[in-house]
């Protein structure tokens, strides 16, 4: 009897084991089925102006940025997860905003930036317009961020280093995550909150109504027109987002600050120092690597040339010449 009930029981745990391997086997199957098309690119063979996504994902972490930032949920949670990022906002937001991340850019700079890859081959929409459309994250940026600080501090990332980032950023766009990480849905009241004290500490407010922004504009337009050369600098300034990198205090940033800079003996990069006149500026602002400041990145600062009127590249010298 007791044989009986054990040879029963013998059967009974094969049934199962048997059971239990069947459907291993097919779920097995079912995930491989999902995950199959789920592979890594190589970093090597994805580059952005001639550098790798491998050397992108050195700089990024040898600047520590999974210190605040997500890629595929991994990281601290404190800022934005950056997996996606590329097909949010494409290269010329990318690279006006690495550029100096303190700050958020406008849609002049970054047209500026989208107008230089175009001429380089780079295969994007021909205009800034068409740019914001196809990359509705950008947009959504420079409505209602451009120009205002940001809480990512200035790193001063080189040339090279931008381009090694967004080469790394079209890597981890190409990863197929299966919907990883979730969404966050964040409280919209929190939102708000966090967007005015961002704007109250840049000076720029968004949150009026109607007729105080229209209100608003109406002075500025009129101020505009009777407004001096320096006043009308300082609106240049804030409109290509120049403070951004130049500060008006005479604080380091990413580039050299405006204050006290008109009249200087300059020290450039190649040894030789330039008198900070009309001239230098003017050139500084169209061709921005022609003499490069001493301690600072090349190739950083976009070229102007073709974006900015001469009328307001003369506002925007008798503006630093104010800076005293």
């Amino acid at each position: 009897m007791d044989i009986e009930k054990e040879q029963k029981a013998r059967k009974v745990a094969i049934w199962v084991i048997g059971l239990m391997t069947a459907i291993w086997v097919v779920l097995s199957i079912f995930s491989f089925t999902d995950t199959k098309d789920r592979v890594r690119p190589r970093t090597e063979n994805i580059t952005f102006e001639g550098v790798t996504a491998l050397k992108g994902k050195q700089v990024f972490q040898a600047y520590s940025c999974m210190d605040c930032h997500t890629i595929v949920g991994n990281g601290a949670y404190f800022a934005p997860d950056l997996t996606k990022i590329y097909e949010k906002t494409g290269p010329a937001w990318l690279k006006a905003y690495l550029g100096s991340p303190g700050t958020y850019p406008t849609k002049a700079i970054v047209d500026i930036q989208l107008k230089q890859m175009l001429s380089k081959g780079q295969q994007l929409p021909a205009d800034i317009d068409a740019y914001l459309e196809k990359f509705p994250g950008a947009q959504e940026r420079v409505e209602d961020r451009g120009g205002v600080k940001a809480l990512m501090p200035n790193l001063q990332f080189s040339a090279e280093e931008i381009d090694a980032l967004i080469a790394y950023f079209i890597y981890t766009g190409k990863i197929n995550t299966a919907g990883w990480p979730p969404k966050v849905i964040a409280d919209p009241e929190v939102v708000a909150d966090q967007a005015r004290k961002l704007e109250e500490s840049s000076g720029i407010f968004r949150f009026m109504s109607p007729s105080a922004a229209n209100t608003s504009q109406s002075t500025d337009n009129t101020a505009a027109t009777t407004a001096s050369p320096a006043i009308l600098g300082a609106q240049v300034a804030k409109q290509f987002a120049c403070t951004a990198c130049h500060s008006a205090d005479g604080s380091k940033v990413v580039g050299p600050t405006f204050k006290g800079l008109y009249g200087t003996a300059v020290p450039l990069a190649d040894g030789t120092t330039v008198n900070a006149d009309d001239a230098y500026l003017t050139q500084s602002i169209m061709e921005p690597n022609a003499h490069v400041v001493k301690g600072y990145q090349q190739g950083v600062m976009p070229s102007f040339k073709g974006t900015i009127s001469d009328d307001q590249v003369s506002a925007l010298i008798a503006y630093i010449k104010s800076l005293k």
